[in-house]
């Protein structure tokens, strides 16, 4: 059951499957000035990800 809650928790990247903790230091940050900071995978540079799949 543990491992299900934590899978529940992890944020996921669309584009290559990259998957870490909400917030932690293993996703980049990108800072947009119209919409303020975004999340980005570190693998492929994507912003298209989100968080308990």
């Amino acid at each position: 059951m543990a491992r299900n809650t934590e899978l529940a928790t992890l944020s996921h990247c669309w584009n290559c499957g990259f998957e870490a903790p909400p917030g932690s230091d293993e996703w980049d940050r990108l800072d947009a000035v119209s919409i303020g900071t975004l999340t980005r995978c570190p693998e492929c540079g994507s912003t298209d990800v989100s968080t308990g799949r």
